[in-house]
């Protein structure tokens, strides 16, 4: 791995954070597929209204999604399209360990 200096270790540390969140990662996960309304991301996700109003925010000032006006509606989609590898990158890293997983949480 390249040697990252001080700030860009913050920078990267802060993004993960961001991330840190179960919400937040479900929301990226629906509009990884397109975009999507908040309406549409209440009822994939069970979540209230204003709490996925919330995250979006959090998400949209970060640089991690895009959002587009049309009429009364507000569609969100993916602006960092590292977001779904990082994302499958974590997934198979799970996979991968798994067994051992397991076995940590039987004990």
């Amino acid at each position: 791995m390249e040697k990252m200096s001080r700030k860009l270790i913050e920078l990267i540390a802060d993004r993960f954070k961001l991330l840190a969140s179960p919400t937040r990662i479900e929301i990226l996960q629906h509009i990884c597929d397109g975009e999507r309304t908040v309406g549409e991301l209440v009822e994939l996700t069970g979540h209230k209204q204003a709490n996925v109003s919330k995250q979006l925010g959090l998400l949209d000032r970060a640089g991690l999604v895009r959002r587009r006006v049309e009429g009364n509606h507000v569609y969100y989609t993916v602006a960092d399209a590292s977001l779904p590898q990082l994302c499958e990158i974590m997934r198979e890293s799970l996979k991968m360990h798994r067994d051992e997983l397991l076995t940590t949480l039987e004990e």
